[in-house]
């Protein structure tokens, strides 16, 4: 689970990020909208949680913006404008939830783990390719109905190539998903966990390189 937290305040910023990635998260961090802009169109999360008051963009314009591209990226506002009309206008805005400051870390991170699995199960319940199902929020991938275990990089690619299944993904796709700034992932690693999954899936699904351009799945 990729997140985006986007906070002005360091210390907070810190602190939430570190409680997160504790949590399972894989987290990147930025301190202004206009930052948090570029990131959101460079790359994919799974979540952004947003403050309000940031400089240069603000967090209402920016969550405007987002929306407006039909980007449906859950948002957790996380603010220290606590009227019951601020917080209205944030989730007409578009905002999936609100949070007020002051707040525990472990409620952000119940929140946030509730917002994805929302999401997810909103868009698949699991994903199926083949005799393969990956359900939501499992480390469990189900082979004609076998359990197979996944470290969570390989759990996480197959999930990209099931998402994409039939189509070609490149490694720079595969890398941009997986990657946060404080754990980046390396062509070399990419090729490690396809060398992994291809052996744990065997002759179940066509898991394709497609030399030079990336990789394919097929049931």
């Amino acid at each position: 689970m990729k997140v985006l937290v986007v906070e002005d305040n360091l210390n907070l910023a810190r602190s939430i990020s570190s409680f997160l990635e504790e949590s399972g998260f894989q987290v990147d961090a930025c301190s202004d909208g206009e930052s948090a802009e570029h990131l959101l169109q460079a790359s994919n999360f799974d979540l952004v949680l947003l403050d309000l008051g940031l400089p240069k963009v603000d967090g209402i314009h920016l969550l405007r913006r987002l929306r407006s591209r039909q980007d449906h990226t859950p948002v957790l506002i996380i603010s220290a404008r606590d009227d019951l009309d601020q917080r209205v206008h944030g989730l007409e805005v578009g905002a999936d939830d609100y949070l007020c400051k002051p707040f525990s870390l472990v409620e952000v991170a119940a929140r946030a783990k509730a917002l994805v699995r929302r999401a997810r199960q909103a868009g698949n319940e699991s994903l199926k390719c083949g005799a393969l199902e990956l359900r939501p929020d499992s480390h469990e991938l189900l082979v004609n109905g076998e359990p197979v275990i996944l470290h969570r990089r390989e759990r996480e690619v197959l999930e990209y190539l099931m998402i994409n299944q039939g189509r070609l993904v490149s490694k720079e796709q595969i890398i941009d998903r997986l990657s946060s700034l404080d754990d980046p992932i390396t062509h070399s690693a990419v090729e490690t966990y396809v060398s992994r999954l291809r052996k744990k899936l065997g002759t179940h699904a066509a898991l394709k390189t497609v030399r030079g351009l990336g990789y394919l799945l097929d049931g």
